[in-house]
C-alpha cells in the first residue's frame, strides 16, 4: 500500500515545536565559529551515528511522550467505533449499514458474555463461599516462620500454625468436619478426640507467591486499561466535526498511477485509505456511553473480582495458574471479532491509521547539521542528564504498582479486621439471603443482603 510519506500523510508541525525550541537553545549556546559544520571535530563514523541517534530519539521521544490515539484493531470495541464512522463517510450505503448492524450485535454479545461471567465469579466469591463456611483468607498463615510469637500465627480455629498443620480450605474443612462430628457423637471422649484428631489450620502457603501473582495479574489486565483510556482520549482529541474516515489516495510521487501500482505491486484497494479523524459530537456521546463506559466498568469489576479470587487462593500452584486464567475474560471481545467478523471489517480495521497527537514536520525538514548540533548540545552536552531523567522513570511500572496497591488495600478494608497484635483476620462470616441471581449484588458486593442472624463463623479466642 502507499507509504505514508509517499502519499503525503505526514503530521504538520507548529513553528515552535519542542524540537525547534531545543534547536534554538542549542544555536544560542553555541559559539558562532562552530555553527554550520562539525567537519574535523568528530569522525565521519561518529557523525553518522550521532545523526541517526538524533533523528531516532527525536521521533521516538514524541511517540513515547505524546504518541497517538487509535482503536483496537482486533476487537469488537474498536470496530463498533470505526465502522459507523466509515459508513457515515461513505454516505450510509446498504452494505455498510449491514456491517454496522453486525458490529453492534457482536458488541452487545460481548458485553453480555463478559458481564454474565463476572456475575458468576461474584456469586462464587460472595455467595457460595459463605454457604460453604469459607472465611476470608486475609493474612492467615502469612508469617508462619515467625510463629508462635509473631502476628498472623493463629488460624481460623484459634490454634497456632505449624507447617505440618497447614491445609487449603477443602482439606481443612473436611478434617474439621470429621473432628466436630466425632465430638458430637462421642461427647464423653471430647478430650481424647481433641488430642488425637487434629484438624489443623487453614492458611496461605506463601505470602510472597501471593504478591508476585497479584503483580502478574495486574500486568495481564493493565494493557486493556491503557486501551480503554486511549479510546477515551481519542473521543476527546479528535475534532467534533464530520470528517471523512476513508479516502482514495493516488501516489503523489509518481505521475502515472498505473505505473506506480505495477512497480509496488498495489491494487486499487491499496489506494483506499482508512484514517481515524473527527466525528460529530453526538457520535462521541454515543461511543462514550455504550462503548467506553461499559468497557471501563467491566475492567474495574474484573480486576476487583480477580484480586478477591486470588487473595482467597491458599495454595502456590493454584495461585500461579489462576493469576493468568481470569484475564481471559478481557479477551472475549477479540475472540468474537476473530471468529465472526467479515473479511471487509477485518481489512478496514487492519488498515485504519491512528490519530497522531504529535507534529513531525520539523524532523522531516531538519538538516543533518541541525540534527548534529541539537544532538551534541542536548543529548551529549549539558542536557544529557535531563534527557536521562526524562527517559529513566518507568511510568507504566509505577502506575501498575499503584493499581496493584489500591486493589490489595481495598480487599483488606472490605473483608478483614486488624487485631491489636497486628494480625489481619477475616470479618465474621454472614449467611446470604439466598442464591437467586442478583445482577448488581454479584458485581458490587455491597448491594448483597445477608440474614440478621448469628455469624456462620467468627474468629475464636486464641487457644
Amino acid at each position: 500500500m502507499p507509504h505514508k510519506k509517499e502519499a503525503g500523510f505526514l503530521p504538520t508541525a507548529s513553528p515552535r515545536s519542542d524540537s525547534s525550541r531545543a534547536l534554538a537553545r542549542a544555536e544560542a549556546a553555541e559559539p558562532e565559529q562552530n555553527k554550520g559544520s562539525y567537519a574535523g571535530l568528530i569522525s565521519e563514523e561518529d557523525r553518522n551515528s550521532y545523526v541517526a541517534a538524533g533523528k531516532a530519539m527525536s521521533y521516538l521521544g514524541k511517540m513515547e511522550f505524546e504518541g497517538t490515539c487509535g482503536l483496537e484493531k482486533g476487537s469488537v470495541y474498536g470496530a463498533a467505533i470505526a465502522i459507523p464512522q466509515i459508513a457515515r463517510s461513505a454516505g450510509w450505503p446498504g452494505s455498510m449499514l449491514a456491517l454496522l448492524v453486525r458490529v453492534y450485535t457482536f458488541l452487545f454479545l460481548n458485553i453480555s458474555i463478559q458481564i454474565f461471567l463476572l456475575t458468576m465469579i461474584g456469586e462464587e466469591n460472595h455467595i457460595m463461599a459463605n454457604f460453604s463456611g469459607q472465611m476470608h483468607l486475609c493474612s492467615f498463615g502469612a508469617n508462619m516462620v515467625d510463629c508462635p510469637n509473631g502476628p498472623d500465627c493463629k488460624g481460623p480455629r484459634g490454634t497456632t500454625y505449624t507447617p505440618a498443620r497447614l491445609y487449603d480450605y477443602g482439606i481443612w474443612s473436611t478434617r474439621a468436619f470429621v473432628h466436630d462430628s466425632l465430638k458430637a457423637l462421642f461427647p464423653h471422649k471430647a478430650e481424647d478426640i481433641d488430642e488425637l484428631v487434629d484438624p489443623g489450620e487453614y492458611g496461605m502457603e506463601n505470602w510472597y507467591c501471593r504478591v508476585c501473582c497479584l503483580f502478574v495479574f495486574t500486568m495481564a489486565t493493565y494493557n486493556d486499561l491503557r486501551e480503554t483510556l486511549s479510546l477515551m482520549n481519542l473521543l476527546w482529541a479528535v475534532p467534533s466535526k464530520p470528517e471523512k474516515w476513508l479516502s482514495y489516495e493516488t501516489p503523489e510521487f509518481h505521475e502515472d498511477k498505473e505505473e506506480a501500482k505495477k512497480v509496488h505491486g498495489w491494487s486499487e484497494l491499496d489506494l483506499v485509505q482508512f484514517n481515524v479523524c473527527g466525528m460529530p459530537a453526538v457520535w462521541k456521546i454515543i461511543n462514550f456511553s455504550i462503548i467506553a463506559v461499559p468497557k471501563l466498568v467491566i475492567w474495574v469489576v474484573l480486576v476487583s473480582s480477580g484480586f478477591h479470587f486470588l487473595m482467597e487462593t491458599a495454595t502456590i500452584t493454584n495461585l500461579i495458574v489462576n493469576s493468568m486464567a481470569l484475564a481471559f475474560i478481557l479477551s472475549i471481545d477479540e475472540m468474537i471479532f476473530a471468529a465472526f467478523s467479515t473479511v471487509a471489517v477485518k481489512h478496514m480495521m487492519e488498515k485504519l491509521e491512528d490519530h497522531v497527537l504529535f507534529e513531525a514536520e520539523f524532523e522531516e525538514r531538519e538538516t543533518e547539521e541541525d540534527v548534529l548540533r541539537r544532538y551534541t548540545s542536548t543529548d551529549l552536552g549539558s542536557g544529557r542528564w535531563m534527557s536521562c531523567y526524562r527517559w529513566i522513570i518507568p511510568r507504566r511500572l509505577i502506575f501498575c504498582l499503584l493499581l496493584m496497591g489500591f486493589f490489595y488495600w481495598r480487599y483488606y478494608i472490605n473483608n478483614c479486621l486488624l487485631l491489636p497484635d497486628g494480625s489481619w483476620v477475616s470479618k465474621p462470616l454472614r449467611q446470604p439471603e439466598g442464591v437467586g441471581y442478583n445482577f448488581l449484588g454479584f458485581l458490587v458486593p455491597s448491594f448483597l443482603n445477608y440474614l440478621d442472624t448469628s455469624p456462620l463463623w467468627s474468629m475464636p479466642e486464641a487457644t
